[in-house]
């Protein structure tokens, strides 16, 4: 990047009642060296218990933390993170769940293609061959990736992984309607649509068995939420209008 614009990177971890994992990510983080922001999205089980432990109350702070009086979803975590990170002067936003699926050292690999390639959007991608994984989350993932593919004509193989990095200044441009879930799908379509291109990297993936598993994805709400946003963003792509483009 430009001298004006150095690679400043920083990890953003959306959160919402995984206490039980969320220490041992942001140890996991932490260990990387790389500088760590956390969205408490309205948690009632004991994460604000864990931040304050894990952070101190005392002496420098280890992370950015910073806390929404109620639950409001993913996508306004996300886009609370993303305000805070451009607010402190980073350039690129990791993001990682805390749920404990995903494993924090992927990352660094990540960033590393970010630093080559600083104008992209970095896709996390998941085998399909993952013990434990629920068939309906497979299918889910395989219709995402086709109704992106419709809308954009690009290939991608996992549009529903929470490791990626973002390019901040990409966010503030982007005009993203979905909240919840659906953000980071609908995320991809508009970054292409705005000629950003669309890297993926090969990322580690644990599902635990039955019901040791945590989800916060309410299928009788968000599926059909998912349903509509891609056929909205389809009928959008079929109209000789023209996209923004992040120039």
């Amino acid at each position: 990047m430009s001298a004006a614009a150095p690679f400043r990177p920083i990890v953003l971890t959306p959160t919402y009642n995984n206490g039980g994992t969320l220490e041992r990510i942001l140890s996991e983080v932490e260990s990387l060296g790389f500088p760590l922001l956390i969205v408490n999205d309205g948690a009632t089980d004991q994460t604000r218990e864990v931040l304050t432990r894990w952070d101190g109350s005392t002496g420098p702070r280890r992370a950015i933390v910073v806390h929404h009086d109620r639950n409001r979803g993913k996508a306004a975590a996300l886009r609370t993170g993303f305000a805070a990170a451009r607010a402190a002067g980073f350039t690129h936003a990791a993001t990682i769940d805390t749920d404990g699926q995903l494993e924090p050292s992927d990352l660094p690999a990540m960033l590393a293609l970010t630093e080559r390639h600083p104008r992209a959007l970095i896709l996390g991608a998941r085998s399909e061959q993952i013990e434990h994984c629920p068939p309906k989350n497979l299918f889910a993932r395989r219709l995402s990736n086709t109704a992106i593919r419709l809308q954009t004509g690009i290939r991608i193989s996992d549009s529903q992984c929470g490791l990626r990095v973002y390019p901040l200044a990409l966010m503030q441009m982007l005009k993203v309607a979905s909240g919840r879930f659906g953000f980071e799908a609908e995320v991809i379509t508009r970054a292409a649509w705005a000629g950003c291109s669309v890297l993926e990297v090969p990322v580690r993936c644990t599902y635990p068995p039955g019901n040791a598993r945590v989800t916060h994805y309410r299928p009788r709400r968000d599926t059909p939420r998912a349903v509509l946003m891609h056929v909205r963003l389809l009928v959008r792509s079929w109209i000789p209008w023209p996209h923004a483009r992040w120039s």
